[in-house]
């Protein structure tokens, strides 16, 4: 089954397709959004199935059931007692959710942050990873639903107390911090394997650098790893080589350009450092069935 493009979902896109940014359930502003309850979404704003890059860095806060999402190309499950740390330009798919699933979400653009010292604090949290799950002790888990709760509250006020919402944020983030550092803290990465451990950091790496970068020996030696070795690892692990996991990046990047920019196949082309514009037509054929071109007409 051909695989859908990822469609652009920031802050701007949602503003545009919703009639009213302030609701019940949601807060949303150019560059801090929050939601009260993701099940209540309007259906046209987060299909199953459907890719998205998401513009903003996001916080999930999950209150009950499970669900099966994708984060840049891995599958992953929320549960209650989860808080999840998103990184900005990440890919992510809805799967599958249970009937009682719910959750708190937060989007937030670096300049909503009133931190001078780091350019983005969220990338700073999460280590340069792209996800960060963490299990959430029952008392850990009351304090993030208490700053959750007040940030609501205080977002009901008829005059958006901007500063407010900043600061406690802020302090939301920097707990979050503690609880990382905290040594009972379980964070989701303590749980895998050495191979699964090798192949996530794969993953993100190729998320960064596949636009440049499309070679085993490359990411092997980022890795620490012979070229033989990783190869092995991640068709051990995915049923898929290292330049299978690459050409899916290569290919996802390009689909988002080609529908949600204003680039030429050129310039493109350029972007992801392809010698030239046959040579990325041929490619993107080769990978699609379908030339850029009628790709982007589609």
């Amino acid at each position: 089954m051909e695989q859908k493009e990822p469609l652009d979902f920031g802050l701007k896109n949602i503003e545009e397709k919703i009639i009213d940014p302030h609701s019940e359930f949601r807060f949303i502003t150019s560059n801090f959004g929050f939601v009260n309850s993701i099940t209540h979404l309007e259906p046209f704003l987060l299909k199953f199935g459907q890719p998205y890059r998401i513009k903003e860095g996001r916080i999930a806060f999950i209150q009950r059931g499970t669900a099966r999402v994708s984060i840049n190309l891995i599958e992953y499950t929320y549960q209650k007692g989860m808080i999840a740390l998103v990184a900005p330009n990440s890919i992510i798919q809805m799967n599958e959710m249970s009937a009682d699933f719910d959750a708190q979400m937060m989007a937030i653009h670096a300049d909503f942050l009133p931190i001078q010292s780091k350019e983005d604090f969220l990338t700073h949290l999460l280590n340069h990873k792209r996800l960060l799950l963490i299990y959430l002790s029952d008392e850990e888990h009351q304090q993030i639903e208490e700053f959750y709760l007040l940030m609501w509250k205080i977002m009901q006020e008829k005059i958006f107390r901007r500063e407010v919402i900043q600061h406690l944020l802020v302090s939301l983030l920097y707990n979050i911090e503690y609880f990382i550092k905290a040594n009972h803290q379980q964070v989701y990465d303590e749980h895998l394997t050495r191979q699964q451990d090798i192949f996530q950091r794969f993953i993100s790496l190729v998320n960064i650098y596949s636009k440049t970068e499309r070679t085993v020996g490359f990411y092997a030696d980022k890795l620490c790893l012979t070229p033989r070795y990783l190869n092995t690892v991640i068709r051990q692990n995915s049923q898929q080589t290292v330049m299978d996991w690459i050409d899916q990046s290569v290919i996802q990047e390009a689909k988002v350009m080609l529908k949600c920019s204003n680039l030429l196949i050129y310039q493109i082309a350029d972007e992801l450092n392809f010698p030239n514009p046959s040579f990325f037509c041929k490619y993107f054929k080769r990978k699609t069935g379908m030339t850029p071109q009628a790709y982007q007409r589609s």
